[in-house]
């Protein structure tokens, strides 16, 4: 007996425990990791290109600086592997309600929790929870959307699988939609682009960009920050920054996703669409 007892005392301990921690063990254990989404300003982006010319292909030096290259002094745009921590843009994410996100093809609702950057890595973590988790869940993240006079305008979509390659996506006009292109529609500033069949991606993500409907030139200036659109309106609304609207399907967070990076290019205001001559014309009539 006296052998017995002892025993017979672990395993009611150990029952107790399984009743206890069970189901705390089985919430970590089905924990879906963060979606990672790395924010740039655009000539960051630029300077990880193959070659001088505008639009080569992305090198793999931007993976190993994504992972740890976030330095705090100067970056030149030929020292590739780095990123100057002033080169990280600030963009808000959030993630859209039920009765927003089934506008554009989501389903179920989500909390989230965005953890910023931090240290040597570039990488932004968004943890996603459904509330009430179902296989069919597709949470629909909206980045950006602020009213800001820097980094207004999405200009570079990468999506960064586990096998550690940069695959980019093209922004397209919707008229010009082919293949993995990602379409950019003109939005009021503000809704929502009821258009879930708008959306494309690939690797289990799928995306669309809204951009408010200015009137601008493209890459027709050129900022501290390198080639910026250019707003030929003086109105407040050039200031009014791209929206990215992002399709994450429950089954793929827990599969595991592909990290995504975004640059982001500057809008500058044309204030005098005549180049000043309009202005001396007036001043000498």
């Amino acid at each position: 007996m006296s052998i017995l007892r002892p025993r017979a005392a672990v395993v009611c301990v150990l029952a107790f425990l399984s009743l206890v921690a069970g189901p705390w063990l089985v919430g970590a254990q089905s924990a879906a990791p963060p979606l990672r989404i790395a924010l740039l300003a655009e000539w960051s982006v630029s300077q990880h290109r193959a070659g001088i010319t505008a639009g080569g292909p992305v090198g793999p030096e931007l993976r190993a600086a994504l992972d740890g290259g976030v330095v705090d002094r100067p970056v030149f745009w030929w020292q590739r592997g780095a990123i100057q921590r002033s080169a990280l843009a600030r963009k808000p994410i959030r993630v859209l309600a039920a009765a927003e996100a089934s506008l554009v093809g989501g389903q179920g609702e989500f909390e989230v929790v965005v953890r910023p950057p931090s240290g040597p890595a570039a990488w932004t973590e968004v943890e996603l929870r459904p509330r009430r988790p179902a296989a069919s869940d597709i949470a629909v993240l909206e980045v950006g959307g602020e009213l800001n006079t820097v980094t207004q305008v999405l200009a570079t979509l990468l999506v960064v699988p586990a096998d550690g390659a940069v695959r980019e996506l093209p922004l397209v006009p919707r008229a010009l939609i082919a293949g993995e292109g990602v379409p950019v529609g003109l939005v009021p500033f503000g809704l929502i682009p009821a258009e879930p069949g708008a959306f494309r991606g690939r690797d289990g993500l799928e995306f669309f960009v809204a951009r408010s409907p200015v009137e601008s030139l493209r890459d027709a200036d050129t900022t501290t920050a390198g080639p910026a659109d250019r707003a030929t309106t003086n109105v407040g609304d050039w200031r009014q920054a791209d929206r990215l609207f992002i399709r994450v399907p429950a089954a793929g967070l827990q599969a595991g996703l592909p990290g995504i990076v975004l640059g982001w290019k500057d809008r500058t205001l044309k204030s005098d669409p005549d180049g000043g001559e309009g202005l001396e014309q007036r001043r000498r009539g």
